[in-house]
Formats: C-alpha cells, structure tokens, sequence
C-alpha cells in the first residue's frame, strides 16, 4: 500500500506544472500583425548568464502605431549590440544596429508575461506595446505585401496609395556589420531608456 501510494504522489509531481521560476524568455518570439509575422526574436542566455538575441525582420518596413505599412523582404537578421538584464531574470534590454547614416541603435525591452507570451517595447519611439508568442525555432517570418497595410487599426483609407509615408520608413540597407567593440553613438543620441 504504502508502495502504491509513493509511486502515485511521485507521478503527481511528474505531471505538476513547473514553477515560474522555471520559465525563461531564452527562445523564439514572434511578433505577428494583421495575419503575417512582421519579426522573429531568437533569445538565448549562456552558461556565464549572458544574453545574446538576434532580431529577425523586413528588410523594409514602417510602423505607426500598431500598424506596419511598406513591409517588404528580403528577411534581415541582426545580431545584438547589447543585451543586459533588467529588473528581474524575465526581463532584457537589448540594442541592434541600425546602419543608416546618422541612426541611433533599435532598442527592445522585452519582458515575459508568462510560459508563452512577452511583451515587447520599441524603447524611445513613443509606440505602445506589442505581445511576442512563443514560436518554434526558426520559424518563418512574413508574407508581407508591401502594399497592405498590417495591423488591427486599418481602415479603407490606409489602403490609398496617396497615403502619406510612416514617419521611420526603412530603406533597404546593404552595409557590413557593425563591431560593438568600436561602435559609437553620434553626439547627443539617447541612449537606453
């Protein structure tokens, strides 16, 4: 009896779900918009507790408010410039270059909410939130048609071709990457939050 009794509490804590604790941002996270996922965020932590991330999006894209507009390929990958932990283990800053003359670097808060949802913040650009989901290693990033505009807020006037361009379109950008150890910001760039 007693034997029985071991092994059921034993499988029990097997099928127990695991503590928060036990849940980390290291991994994929989509960011997906109006029906196509604008960016991939591939997170890791090494074995020292360092974090590394590298920032899967469009070669082109715009963003106003929570819609994307002029989104289009090829996929870009972008290693980090710095990834430092913030208050707590769920919780990174991480920084990526943006080669155009005179940018200041791309800047994400991302914090986790739970097992398979984080929030993203674009540091500095005054945008709201966006929620990242959990997703499969190397999954897809897009279709994107960059004639549509992406989001929940679209309405039939963003569709016109006469609409007035978002205020940080992207050129396509063909640049060698940047050597964090030599980068410099130019003067009076902000810098982090």
């Amino acid at each position: 009896m007693l034997a029985r009794l071991l092994f059921f509490l034993a499988l029990l804590a097997l099928l127990a779900p695991l503590p928060a604790a036990a849940q980390s941002l290291a991994g994929s996270w989509a960011l997906e918009v109006g029906g196509a996922t604008m960016f991939r965020f591939d997170i890791a932590q090494a074995d020292n507790g360092e974090w590394h991330a590298t920032w899967s999006r469009p070669n082109r894209f715009g963003i106003e408010g929570k819609r994307f507009r002029k989104v289009s390929g090829p996929v870009q990958q972008v290693q980090e410039m710095t990834a430092i932990p913030l208050d707590t283990d769920n919780a990174i800053e991480v920084s990526f270059d943006d080669p155009r003359p005179k940018a200041i670097p791309d800047i994400f808060d991302v914090r986790l909410i739970d097992a398979d949802t984080a929030q993203l913040t674009y540091v500095g650009t005054g945008l709201a939130p966006f929620m990242l989901h959990r997703v499969a290693p190397g999954a897809p990033i897009g279709p994107w048609d960059p004639g549509l505009v992406y989001g929940a807020e679209v309405g039939p006037s963003d569709t016109d071709a006469a609409s007035p361009p978002a205020a940080n379109d992207r050129p396509p950008v063909d640049t060698a990457p940047v050597d964090p150890n030599t980068f410099e910001l130019p003067p009076g760039a902000p810098v982090g939050r």
